[in-house]
């Protein structure tokens, strides 16, 4: 963290759990300031690096709200609530522009000009690296061919797809996530990867993170952050059997 305070970052607010919600408090100041290169901050250690041309308060806000198809959201709102659960402080740092860098007559922008180089040196968790940036590629052509428009071709099943099945555990219910047993961990992709989970006729739920490090095992924690669990507490009860099965690595349906 000290690199960032080094070059100008200031600590501008926090993330928090109030009544099991995710919430952030920011300085007043920065609410309404726009071009911002912003920094999460777990216990001294830098977990992610962003920028944004919105403002920052709704940015932090789509954080806190991730919609269904916004990935990096929902990955975020799962890693800030597992550290929180873990008490482990998250705070929301920013490098402000005032707008005065110029090379000639032309602006510098500053968010834009470093982000790439501090993700590249810092390298932080929640960031990814060069291999996950090329999962997602690969992803996103997988998923091209499975899906039309926001439904899914079930007929892509193969035939070495089976069930399988977890018990709704009232942790599950209650923070929306769920741990994968080892007979089917194999079937999941690696650690940080999206997961899409789609419903029985296709239509897509939600994506998750795919997270292989929350348990010793190694085997994947799912984690859907509030979607998953406004979906959970919508459709299930606590202790029914949930059973689904693999359409590929990144893909999983609801039967």
């Amino acid at each position: 963290m000290n690199r960032l305070l080094n070059i100008g970052f200031i600590k501008i607010g926090y993330w928090e759990l109030l009544d099991g919600q995710l919430n952030y408090t920011m300085t007043e100041t920065f609410c309404d300031v726009c071009n911002n290169l912003y920094a999460f901050v777990c216990d001294g250690q830098v977990k992610y690096i962003g920028k944004t041309t919105r403002l920052l308060n709704k940015r932090m806000y789509h954080y806190k709200n991730p919609g269904q198809s916004q990935s990096t959201n929902i990955k975020n709102n799962a890693y800030i609530c597992e550290a929180l659960l873990k008490n482990n402080a998250v705070d929301i740092l920013v490098l402000p522009d005032n707008g005065l860098m110029h090379y000639g007559q032309f602006h510098l922008n500053l968010a834009a000009g470093l982000e790439d180089s501090i993700i590249k040196t810092i390298n932080p968790d929640w960031n990814g690296n060069s291999k996950n940036l090329m999962d997602d590629k690969h992803q996103n052509i997988e998923l091209d061919n499975h899906f039309h428009g926001n439904e899914c071709d079930v007929n892509c099943v193969t035939s070495q797809s089976k069930d399988h099945s977890f018990n709704m555990a009232p942790t599950y219910w209650k923070r929306g996530f769920f741990n994968v047993s080892v007979s089917s961990s194999d079937e999941f992709s690696h650690d940080g990867d999206n997961l899409t989970i789609v419903n029985h006729d296709g239509t897509v739920i939600l994506t998750a993170l795919i997270n292989r490090t929350a348990n010793k095992s190694k085997t994947p924690r799912i984690m859907g952050g509030v979607g998953l669990r406004e979906f959970f507490q919508e459709n299930y009860k606590i202790d029914d059997i949930i059973s689904y099965r693999m359409l590929s690595k990144n893909t999983m349906q609801l039967n």
